[in-house]
């Protein structure tokens, strides 16, 4: 795994793409930033990509940078910006974040690459198509004011969200419930589960000679996953977990197994009883 410092321009693909120059094996990514978004892009590289899910439904936080007074046809600073001549202060700012924390329903936007009738939504917004899209509930865990400029009607937020949480839509939605319209000025990744932005790589960092040893932003898979509980396993229930079978656990949620020294799967707990959910038969 590697963790990419992106800048704003490129697309998270692109970042995949330029990771796999010097890298023999599969490559992905654990969850997508905007083209105009910058901050942590986790990169999986190998047997990681295996694990993909593990690492996209971590909590996610944020810089967000919410300019009112103007709407996007895109929601941030890509699209067409329109002035609505409206202002707004601090404190109905810092007062209207309270209704978006929780569970919310996010309706997505044109420009999203989730597929509705087997086609990304992104495809028909570049043929000039409009259509009605779905809508989905999402997790905001928390979200502070760091920061309001009055004169530029901007405003600097630090969002802690669950998976599948669109920041430009949050910013689209506040700017409509305050009355005055708003955008995604600028965003920023700053975290992905324990993962800082401030361990990652910049862009041209990215090598054949950084891929061979662990720090500077590359993890080996083990340390990847050291969120999540580590069990060591012995006699026949290594066996066992080598092929993916169920075994009898007195904990709950997700766990790694070992056996002889070696990262044999990850399991996860339910009711006295654990299944696998990634086997590595040999042991990493």
């Amino acid at each position: 795994m590697v963790l990419v410092d992106k800048p704003a321009g490129p697309t998270s693909f692109d970042i995949v793409r330029q990771a796999r120059r010097g890298f023999q094996g599969r490559v992905g990514h654990a969850g997508t930033l905007d083209p105009f978004a910058t901050g942590l892009l986790v990169v999986l590289m190998g047997q990681a990509t295996r694990l993909s899910q593990l690492f996209t439904h971590l909590p996610k936080e944020y810089e967000l940078t919410v300019q009112f007074g103007a709407v996007s046809s895109t929601a941030d600073p890509m699209g067409e910006i329109v002035p609505t001549g409206q202002r707004v202060d601090r404190g109905a700012v810092h007062s209207a974040l309270d209704g978006f924390l929780g569970k919310i329903i996010q309706k997505l936007p044109l420009t999203s690459a989730v597929k509705v009738d087997g086609e990304a939504l992104y495809k028909r917004a570049h043929r000039g198509e409009s259509i009605e899209t779905p809508e989905r509930e999402v997790m905001i865990y928390g979200l502070s004011l760091l920061d309001f400029d009055e004169q530029a009607q901007a405003a600097r937020i630090l969002a802690t969200t669950g998976s599948g949480t669109y920041l430009r839509v949050l910013a689209q939605d506040l700017g409509a419930t305050l009355g005055v319209g708003g955008y995604a000025r600028e965003l920023r990744r700053t975290r992905v589960g324990h993962f800082s932005v401030d361990e990652a790589v910049n862009l041209d960092g990215l090598s054949a000679d950084l891929y061979q040893e662990t720090g500077g932003g590359v993890l080996s898979l083990d340390e990847a996953l050291a969120f999540l509980p580590r069990v060591e396993l012995a006699g026949r229930e290594v066996s066992m977990a080598k092929n993916g079978n169920k075994l009898r656990s007195d904990r709950e949620g997700r766990f790694r197994v070992y056996g002889d020294g070696r990262l044999l799967a990850v399991y996860q707990a339910e009711a006295r009883e654990a299944r696998a959910l990634v086997v590595f038969p040999g042991g990493v």
